[in-house]
């Protein structure tokens, strides 16, 4: 996607809470874990937010996709 979109992967954000989503946390640009996710995602991601049922998706795109 990244190719396709002409962007760098250094420039991406992932968002995740679980072991299958180490992959592509390793490799984003900034990594982020769910305020819900398991303790290996928590400590390999750059930061966290709340979890999937207060809205953690959404501050993640606040926070550091849309901001200033």
């Amino acid at each position: 996607l990244c190719e396709y979109l002409g962007i760098s992967i250094e420039e991406t954000i992932a968002v995740g809470d679980s072991d299958n989503d180490i992959e592509v946390l390793k490799i984003s640009g900034l990594s982020v874990a769910m305020g819900n996710s398991n303790d290996t995602v928590k400590e390999m991601c750059d930061v966290m937010v709340a979890d999937c049922d207060c809205d953690g998706c959404a501050e993640a795109i606040e926070k550091y996709l849309l901001a200033d």
